[in-house]
Parts: structure tokens; sequence; C-alpha cells
């Protein structure tokens, strides 16, 4: 029961991160570097183990999600405060806690995805982002116009 209450908590503490624009999250109370490293080595600690809700997993699953949690340990190597982080850093954080979000929900299409783009009219660059159904729905559509328009 402590472990699936484990799993519960470190969904909830990465679906804080669901908010966009990506810069909404870095202000987020409970967004701190503590709290993300603890929860990270925690689900790490289970899956190496492969017990309690871990044991689901196959290898390619545990795979990608160490894979996701090395890029979050390595960003976070010496870091206090995720301000420290400049953007680029910043939104490489959420894609890893959301490429482990989606592990552990086993829903990919709910994986949040982030990005710098340029402003219009400026060249200053903003984060973005969108699930990973939404940008499969807009290259979609965004096909289908083209295809209309030949």
């Amino acid at each position: 029961m402590e472990i699936v209450m484990k799993v519960l908590c470190s969904i909830a503490l990465a679906s804080l991160l669901v908010i966009a624009p990506a810069a909404a999250q870095i202000g987020t109370p409970g967004f701190t570097v503590k709290s993300i490293l603890e929860n990270q080595r925690e689900i790490r600690t289970e899956t190496e183990r492969r017990s309690g809700a871990y044991t689901r997993f196959g290898e390619s699953a545990l795979s990608q999600m160490h894979s996701a949690q090395d890029r979050i340990f390595h960003l976070l190597e010496g870091v206090q405060a995720i301000e420290q982080l400049n953007d680029e850093q910043q939104v490489q954080l959420v894609n890893a806690i959301e490429e482990v979000k989606a592990v552990i929900a086993n829903n990919e299409a709910s994986r949040l995805e982030c990005w710098r783009e340029p402003k219009t009219g400026t060249t200053m660059r903003e984060k973005r982002c969108a699930t990973v159904a939404e940008r499969a729905r807009i290259r979609m559509e965004s096909q289908d116009w083209k295809n209309e328009t030949d």
C-alpha cells in the first residue's frame, strides 16, 4: 500500500507540470530541486528493486524511465534552485520529468512536450508546451490542409 501511495504522490507531483507555458511551472510550490531529486531517487530505488507497483514495467519502459531520470539527475547536479538553470535547461527538465510521468501512467499521448520557439515580431524566444496527442493532431490537421490546397 505504501508503494502505491508513493506512485500516486509521484504522479501528483509530476502533474504539477501540466500547466502551460512551461515558465509557469518553475514557480509552482513543491516544484523544487530537493523534491524532484527525492521523488526521482525513490522511484529509481523501487524500480531497481522491481518491487511493488513497479513490477509491471518491462525492460523497455524501465530503460526509458531510467534514461529520463539520468537526464534529470544530470541537469540538477550541483543546482540548489531551478531558477539557476537557463531557459533551455528548464525545458529539458520539464520534458524529462514528463517522460517519467508518462511511463508511470502508461500514457504516452498525455505526455507534455515543451520547446522554445521565436516569439512573433521579436528575436526573443518563448516556451511552449503541448501534449504528444495535441501535437499529433495539429500535425495531421496541417497535413490535411496542405493536401486540400494542393
